[in-house]
């Protein structure tokens, strides 16, 4: 038996009163998911805590049984699915070239993006910055639109991640001075003062060479916003982790277009399918027969949800319904719906911490009374469960779970194990 993982990014909303003071997915037509969800063990998913809202990485990581306290940062993961060749002595982080003025309080942030910038532009800014501070070399490589990985390296390893964002995230706010963060007593984390201090002196070297840079003095003539700031964020370390495979004992795939889930497939061992079409991605899904779990992505919901017009939200998921006609017919796998946090079309959060639907079916499943695929109906449901439980009951529904305590090995395993991959006394 075979699980497809139908993850619908940003899924959960809230009610409004454009929609007759229904979320998005209540008010929508989805008669095939409402169809999958008549047959199947509906309830609700609490993505971390009650209340704290999550990224769509940490999100993930927790779906597939990983812990938060193992989370290499959101950095690394991109440097993973950019292919760049990861060093143990060096972090990551997601830069970007902003817009920004200057003011009494620093730097105030205009614009976290600049608008209307060609590539050729931003390779030209960064060919002028700075590479080398002390025993630090920074490294600076394009990704998409404005974004950028920043590789700061320290040879002899004294580096840490442990360091707060320069970037304020929000509308309205100044460029963030770099901390370094508490609670961290680990020997290794020692040098997160020195790598926030570096960092700083790195940003402010490369405001001064961004404002007085021919390409934003031709932009400021032309009238066009400037890319004079680098905003860094989500620093991260490489960790070795337990593959996926290992962990759980099934082969695992991901079918979506992001870099983000090409390094977190790499991270952790599953092999990665990149496919933007939904409809496509999952058909592709269905046809993948050699994978034991495969995970199917589409940030659709997330992207419609942040334009903050719940009707745009409405539309997108009636699409989805449609991409999703042959939901119904799967009847010898494992099939679940579900999403890795709340997305609200209204108000001011760009995530939220509200618990997410979940639809689970498989031949013999006891359904419950829930008849439609929303966050109301789904409520009603059987399932309470956080996400970090959800491998756990795959594993249950495929059959495969090991009782709590039984040995195999030199390690406690949650899957009961290949008889050919296990060690035999002769």
């Amino acid at each position: 038996m075979r699980t497809l993982l139908i993850l619908l990014d940003g899924l959960g909303d809230r009610p409004s009163e454009i929609l007759e003071n229904k979320t998005p997915l209540e008010y929508a037509k989805t008669p095939h998911l409402d169809t999958f969800a008549k047959k199947s063990t509906t309830g609700m998913i609490t993505p971390f805590r009650n209340g704290i809202p999550l990224g769509t990485e940490t999100a993930h990581f927790l779906l597939w049984g990983y812990n938060l306290s193992d989370f290499p940062g959101r950095g690394v993961i991109e440097a993973l699915g950019e292919d760049l060749e990861i060093n143990t002595n060096s972090i990551y982080l997601r830069a970007s070239f902003g817009f920004i003025s200057k003011s009494e309080k620093g730097y105030f942030v205009l614009d976290r993006r600049t608008k209307n910038i060609f590539k050729k532009e931003i390779n030209e800014l960064i060919d002028s910055l700075p590479k080398k501070i002390g025993n630090y070399t920074f490294n600076l490589v394009y990704s998409y639109d404005v974004h950028c990985i920043l590789e700061i390296t320290n040879l002899y390893g004294e580096i840490s991640d442990k360091i707060s964002d320069s970037d304020p995230f929000y509308r309205e706010k100044h460029v963030l001075k770099v901390k370094p963060l508490n609670g961290f007593e680990n020997k290794k984390e020692l040098f997160s003062e020195e790598t926030a201090k570096v960092l700083n002196e790195y940003l402010l070297k490369c405001s001064l060479i961004l404002e007085n840079h021919v390409v934003n003095k031709e932009r400021k003539e032309n009238g066009l916003a400037l890319a004079n700031f680098l905003l860094t964020k989500w620093a991260g370390r490489y960790r070795k982790l337990e593959p996926f495979h290992e962990k759980w004992g099934i082969k695992g795939a991901v079918i979506a277009k992001s870099s983000v889930f090409k390094g977190l497939s790499k991270l952790i061992g599953m092999d990665y399918f990149e496919e933007g079409n939904f409809k496509d991605a999952f058909l592709k899904g269905i046809e993948l027969k050699n994978y034991d779990f495969i995970h199917i992505h589409t940030k659709e919901p997330d992207e419609a949800a942040h334009t903050k017009n719940p009707i745009s939200k409405v539309n997108t998921l009636e699409k989805i319904d449609l991409d999703l006609e042959k939901i119904n017919e799967l009847t010898e796998d494992l099939v679940i719906v579900t999403s890795d946090h709340s997305t609200p079309s209204v108000g001011t959060l760009i995530h939220s911490g509200e618990e997410i639907p979940v639809a689970i079916y498989k031949k013999n499943i006891l359904p419950d009374e829930v008849y439609e695929f929303n966050e109301k109906s789904c409520y009603r449901g059987h399932l309470r469960i956080n996400s970090e439980n959800l491998m756990p009951l795959i594993l249950n529904y495929m059959g495969l779970s090991n009782i709590s305590g039984t040995r195999f090995g030199n390690k406690l395993l949650k899957y009961v194990p290949d008889n050919n991959k296990t060690d035999h006394l002769k």
